[in-house]
């Protein structure tokens, strides 16, 4: 879009669907795993 105020991006539109949402077992092996690879303390 363009406005007086210059240009800017309205939305984006990537074409995937979610995969569906974090479970408490997923959180706990996605911190352990960022953990292992030294990125979370």
């Amino acid at each position: 879009a363009e406005t007086s105020q210059g240009r800017g991006v309205l939305g984006v539109v990537d074409g995937w669907t979610p995969l569906g949402v974090e479970k408490e077992e997923d959180i706990k092996e996605r911190k352990e795993f960022l953990r292992k690879i030294g990125y979370k303390r």
